[in-house]
This record gives structure tokens, C-alpha cells and sequence, in this order.
């Protein structure tokens, strides 16, 4: 006779309480201890088995599921893993060897499973849905984490975060063994036509048929269209994604079921073709925070789909064992993932990052040398830098010793500055410390386009490349600007009978740039930071341009038909081409000039420390006193302030950058700490690479020829797995 909870006689009760059908303390004969509960776990096992009659016994739905949550809690809630594996062993091993007992558990979970409801759980768990607002959001989960689940009882999605609501309970569900995981499928679904069975796979075709409809409908707006393969719409993969979903789902037999998986596989793989396509035009085309959503959006959906697929299309008990278990942990990390605060800023801050380094990794391009003849022009660029700097350094000490209002100052400098970056960027010029900021998204980008052994050869060529164009736009920078200003003090001294600088002025320059008694390891941080963000708006103003088609607006106003349409198309060309560096310019200079300014308002004694500009201030201020300068110890700890100012813009305004850029490409942590240490043995294994332009072709391919080439290689390689690395 099978075993009924609610029948009289058999009704459970728990070993040591007792039987409500009559007066006397007779303990139930089904719950009698057996020998090997008499060991010292017997209290342990007693309790266990006290709460799975519970669940038993349970005639509601409501106690059904509170009662769940209790035995679940009881055994999750182990402090230890180790007494969590133990606890958890025992209970398993209660339930296989009292068999009235299992039978009980299952027809209860069984009833339980059948009133409940998984499209929710199976559709929305860990796949982003709406792009809300990082605010708003964070509030929402805030909320979420104090009070109730708003999850309808019957929804299993709620279930799943009563159950398993903290990191720690996730990660104890992930690690069990496939034999644990097996052993506990098969008590909650010893049958395939069991609740969960059924149920399941009535909620999975539901979902995939509302996870298709999503990727359809994202997959087809109109800015993915720009950016894919140009097919029509009844020709695309996710047009035609939708129909093989459905085909798929109400297969009527295991033959057809197989195969219309097989050409529903074939479809899936076209989306993430047309999705990889969209990334590579993104830098063409522009990129938006809603576009970046849409492609990880459908991303996610595909993955969850690939899941569901695979337990749906299961061709034994095995397969579907396996299968289950990938979505089961999928679903688990993802229910998670939406009720907590860090994995919603880490998606907001790649969605940040993707949109901001995209352009600036095509700016940085023009940073970089390589080949000799590059490398030499970069000398050349450098050294003209270096000397426009000179003016630059003077008439900031002007506007300084002049002791303007704090705004008026600082907006004097920032336009002394702003001016002279845009001359650097109209003369084609160069400033060795926005360099790092520019190229460490390009870097990035040779991370994200190249797979296999092809990426190895790229970054050590790159690292190379960069390495060389720094050293010598720094060298460049600092041998022109000390040579100008003394030149420059000497011509002054001539002209006008006096030095540039007071004695009281350039004593105060060697007193602000001792490295021990002053703040210039930390303004020069400062300055770091502030390259980095110069650089990023410079990228964000020249992919609102792109994106929106300012060029093309301002090519095709009507305004032309006044002044023609070949002066417009001119100014729109020159917007295009020098839009990144202006804006980048313009932006850096009025940072530097405003930030002590703004500082200051605040009581806060902050300055700025700029390489360059610093090594042309001091040498105005060693021209001052001339070869004396030289016998003085304070001019020897100046040039050590200098030193540090220069290592420092570098080092943080490149490792902020790089950290944007790789975290916007989604490149792991594991991933990121083995390209530094190959990196580094390459820089031991040919040190004189990464400083001269030894065995540097004469001629490589143009940016544009690269990028194609770079394509084709996307296209063509195979995806190497996330968070691996090619085996040398």
C-alpha cells in the first residue's frame, strides 16, 4: 500500500513524542531507532528524522513548504563545512535506508513541486531582463535583502532564495559531489513522471519560449542591425531563432526531438556569430550603455537556453543528470547574483567601462610606434613637445606669482594649459604622460580580438611597442624642456637685465618638489588620476559622436546650402579626426588648473604634479641660480621629486586605465595575473626590445588593413574558453 501522509495509520511520528491516536506514551513503531542509530550521532539522526516526518505530515501547501524550509535550514545552516557534509550525509543515508520514510519524503515533495511554478526561476534567474538604473536598483535589492521576498508563494524562484539566501549556502550547494548531487536527484525524482519531472519540463518550454521572444526582439533593434551583418530581417539568426525554439519544444517524439535540437543548435551558433560581428563594429559604429545591455542580455539568454536545452533534450537518466546539474547551478548563482549589491555594480561598472574605453582605444594608436621610422618621429614630437612646454611652465609661474582670486587663477591655468595641449595636438606634437591613459584600452582591445597563440605574439609585440614609444616621448619631453628653459632664462636674462623667476619663487619650487618634506608622491597620484579621466572623456565625447552621427548631421545640415556643402564636409571631417584629442586636451588642461582651486575651497591643501610641466618649472628655477645649483642638496632631492612625479603619472594614470579597459572586456582576474607574468619574461628574456627599436619591421600594415585582419581572425580561429589561457 503506498504510503499516504495523511492516512491514520500511517502517520509519522517522531521518535521520543507522542502518539496522538491514544493516551499512552507509545513511540511509533515506523521511527523506532535502528542499531546504527544508537551511535553517537543517534540525537543528530533523531533530529533529521524529526523534521522529514514534518514535511510528511504536512496537509497544507503552505506547511508544506514552511516545513521544507525548516528541514533544508537545518542542514544548510551547519556551522563547518565539514559538519555540514556530515549532517547532510546522514540525512541522505536516513531517507535511502528507511524506505517508508523516502517514499513519504518523495510523495510530499512530489505534491509540493506540482503547485509550484519555475518559468520565473528558469527565465529570469542571473539573465538581465531591463536595464534599470544603478540607483534605483541598488535601493530595490537593499529592500529585498530586509524585507520578505515579494516572490508569489507558488513561485519557485522565491523558494530557491528562502532556501539558499547567502553566499555561503550557494557555495555548499556548488560544491557537492556528483554522487551527492545523483543521490539527491533521485530522491526528489526517482521516476520520470514524477512532479518535478513534469512540471519542469513544462516550465522549461515555456521559458524558452519567453527567453527566445527576448532575443528576438533585442537581437533585431535597430542599432544591432547597424552593427551586424547587414542580413535581412527574415534572414537572421534570431528572426529564425524563434521558430526553431518552438519547433524544437513541441517535438512529439525522441526522433524528432533530436532533431530539431541539432538545428536548434545551428541557429544558436548563428546569434553568437552575429553577436560577435556587433562587437567588432562597435568601434566603428559607436557604442552605448543600452547596447552593451542588449548583447549581454542576449548572451546570458543564449547561455541559459543552452541549459535548458540540454535537460530538455536529455537521451538518458545520465545525460539528463549532468545536464541538470549545469542548470542547477546556473540558476542557483544567478538567483543570487539578482538579490545582491556587488554583482549589480560590477555589471554597471563593465557596462561604465565598455562605453568609455571603446573609442579611446582607436585614439591611443596614434601613441604608439612601430616601426624605426615611427620610433624617430616620436623622438622628433617629443622634443617640440618639450620645448612648447617651456612657455607653458613660464607663464603658469606668471599667473601664479600674480596671486589672482583662487577661481581666476585657476581658470588662467587651466587655459594656459588647455591652449597649449591643443597646439600640441594641432602641431602633432606629443606629451609623454597622456600617452598610458590613450593606449592602455588598445591594449585591452588586442586582448579581446585575438584568440589562440596569435595573442601572445600580439601583446608581446605591443608591450614592445609601448614600452619604446613611452621611454622615448618621456626622454624627449624632459631633455627639450630643461634645454628650453635654460634657454629660455638665458634670452629672459638678456632682454630684460633679470632672471624670470624671483629668488623667492624658485626657492618655493625646489621646497614643493622635495619628495620626503612635500606632497609630491600624492599630487603626483593625484595628476595620474586626473590623465586617466581626461582621456576617457576624450573617448566618451568622440563615441557620442560617432554613435549619435554628428559628422554625417553636420555634413548634411541645411546650413550648406548657404556656405556649401563642401566646407561642411571639411569642418565635419576635422571634427572626426581631432574631436578625441581636443576634447581630451581641453578637458586635462582645466582639470589640472581647477583641482587645487577646488581643493582649496574645501580647506584641502592639493596640488598637481604634471612631469613635464614640473621638469620645466624646475629648470627655470635651476637656471635661476645657475651652475650653483648644482653643489646644493635641495636641487639633488628636487630631481629625485621629479623622478618619482614621473613614475607615478605613469604608472597610475596606465594601471587605472588598463584595469578599465580590461574589466570592460571582461578578461578574468586569473587571466590578467598570467599576462603580467608573461609579460614580464619577455621584457627578462630581450630587455633591449622594450627600449630599442631592434628587429622592428621598416613597414606594417595600416590601423585600418589590421583591424580586418584582426576580424578575419575572430572569424575564422576558435573561441578559446573563458578564463583560459593558450597552452605554448
Amino acid at each position: 500500500m503506498p504510503l499516504s501522509p495523511t492516512h491514520p495509520e500511517q502517520r509519522f511520528v517522531p521518535s521520543g513524542q507522542n502518539n496522538a491516536s491514544g493516551p499512552g506514551k507509545v513511540p511509533s513503531p515506523e521511527m523506532d531507532l535502528k542499531p546504527e542509530d544508537a551511535a553517537p550521532g543517534s540525537v543528530l539522526q533523531r533530529e533529521l528524522r524529526r523534521r522529514t516526518a514534518l514535511f510528511i505530515e504536512a496537509h497544507t501547501f503552505a506547511e508544506r513548504r514552511q516545513r521544507l524550509e525548516s528541514l533544508v535550514h537545518s542542514i544548510w545552516d551547519t556551522r563547518g563545512d565539514r559538519n555540514f557534509s556530515l549532517k547532510l550525509t546522514r540525512w541522505l543515508r536516513l531517507v535511502e535506508r528507511d524506505s517508508r520514510l523516502r517514499l513519504g519524503f518523495q510523495q510530499s515533495f512530489d505534491t509540493l513541486i506540482r503547485e509550484m511554478h519555475s518559468v520565473t526561476l528558469f527565465a529570469s534567474a542571473g539573465v538581465p531582463a531591463h536595464h534599470h538604473g544603478l540607483i534605483s536598483e541598488s535601493v530595490q535589492r537593499i529592500v529585498q535583502r530586509i524585507l520578505p521576498s515579494v516572490h508569489p508563494p507558488s513561485d519557485l524562484a522565491g523558494l530557491f532564495a528562502v532556501l539558499f539566501p547567502s553566499s555561503r549556502d550557494v557555495a555548499r550547494l556548488l560544491s557537492l559531489t556528483p554522487a551527492a548531487f545523483k543521490q539527491i536527484a533521485e530522491l526528489t525524482c526517482p521516476t520520470s513522471d514524477c512532479g518535478l519531472a513534469t512540471k519542469a519540463r513544462l516550465d522549461m518550454k515555456e521559458a524558452m519560449c519567453l527567453l527566445s521572444t527576448r532575443i528576438a526582439s533585442r537581437g533585431l533593434t535597430t542599432p544591432m542591425r547597424d552593427r551586424g551583418s547587414g542580413l535581412p530581417v527574415d534572414h537572421s539568426p534570431f528572426y529564425r531563432f524563434v521558430f526553431e525554439t518552438e519547433t524544437f519544444v513541441n517535438a512529439s517524439t525522441p526522433e524528432q526531438l533530436q532533431s530539431a535540437f541539432i538545428l536548434w543548435r545551428a541557429v544558436a551558433r548563428r546569434c553568437r556569430e552575429e553577436l560577435e560581428q556587433v562587437h567588432l563594429h562597435m568601434e566603428k559604429a559607436g557604442v552605448s550603455s543600452d547596447l552593451v545591455f542588449d548583447l549581454k542580455s542576449i548572451d546570458s539568454s543564449l547561455d541559459r537556453m543552452v541549459a535548458l536545452a540540454g535537460v530538455y533534450a536529455a537521451a538518458s537518466p545520465e545525460e539528463a543528470i549532468s545536464a541538470a546539474r549545469r542548470l542547477f547551478d546556473q540558476l542557483i548563482t544567478g538567483q543570487l547574483a539578482d538579490l545582491r549589491l556587488r554583482p549589480l555594480l560590477s555589471q554597471n561598472l563593465n557596462l561604465l567601462a565598455r562605453k568609455m574605453v571603446e573609442r579611446t582605444g582607436i585614439g591611443g594608436e596614434h601613441y604608439i610606434t612601430h616601426s624605426r621610422s615611427d620610433y624617430w618621429l616620436m623622438w622628433r614630437a617629443a622634443l617640440g613637445g618639450g620645448l612648447l612646454t617651456v612657455f607653458t611652465a613660464a607663464l603658469k609661474m606668471s599667473i601664479v606669482g600674480k596671486h589672482f582670486p583662487l577661481f581666476v587663477e585657476g581658470f588662467l591655468v587651466g587655459t594656459n594649459y588647455a591652449v597649449s595641449f591643443v597646439l600640441l595636438q594641432v602641431f602633432g606634437l606629443v606629451l609623454a604622460t597622456k600617452q598610458p591613459s590613450m593606449t592602455a584600452a588598445t591594449f585591452a582591445g588586442i586582448v579581446r580580438r585575438n584568440r589562440g597563440n596569435a595573442r601572445w605574439v600580439k601583446i608581446a609585440e605591443f608591450v614592445a611597442d609601448i614600452t619604446r614609444s613611452q621611454l622615448a616621448a618621456a626622454l624627449g619631453n624632459v631633455i627639450a624642456v630643461v634645454v628650453g628653459a635654460i634657454a629660455f632664462e638665458k634670452l629672459w636674462q638678456r632682454m630684460f637685465d633679470k632672471s624670470y623667476l624671483s629668488s623667492r619663487a624658485a626657492e618655493h619650487v625646489y621646497q614643493t618638489l622635495h619628495p620626503f618634506t612635500s606632497g609630491t608622491a600624492l599630487f603626483a597620484i593625484l595628476t595620474g588620476v586626473i590623465l586617466w579621466m581626461a582621456a576617457m572623456i576624450g573617448g566618451w565625447c568622440e563615441n557620442f559622436s560617432v554613435y549619435h552621427r554628428v559628422t554625417e548631421a553636420i555634413a548634411e545640415h541645411p546650413l550648406g546650402l548657404r556656405i556649401g556643402r563642401l566646407r561642411l564636409r571639411r569642418w565635419a571631417d576635422l571634427l572626426e579626426r581631432d574631436l578625441a584629442g581636443w576634447t581630451t586636451s581641453i578637458s586635462l588642461g582645466y582639470l589640472l588648473g581647477f583641482v587645487p582651486v577646488i581643493a582649496s575651497f574645501f580647506g584641502l591643501h592639493l596640488d598637481v604634479r604634471h612631469v613635464t610641466l614640473t621638469t620645466g618649472t624646475l629648470a627655470l628655477a635651476a637656471a635661476r641660480f645657475g651652475t650653483a645649483s648644482f653643489g646644493k642638496d635641495w636641487f639633488y632631492w628636487a630631481v629625485g621629486g621629479i623622478a618619482i612625479t614621473f613614475v607615478l603619472n605613469l604608472t597610475v594614470s596606465f594601471s587605472i586605465a588598463a584595469f578599465v579597459a580590461l574589466r570592460a572586456y571582461d578578461v578574468p582576474r586569473q587571466e590578467q595575473k598570467q599576462l603580467v607574468f608573461f609579460i614580464l619574461k619577455s621584457i627578462l628574456k630581450s630587455p633591449l626590445k622594450f627600449i630599442l627599436p631592434i628587429g622592428v619591421e621598416a613597414e606594417v600594415p595600416s590601423p585600418a588593413v589590421q583591424d580586418l585582419l584582426d576580424q578575419k581572425d575572430i572569424l575564422n580561429e576558435d573561441p578559446a574558453p573563458a578564463g583560459t589561457l593558450p597552452v605554448r
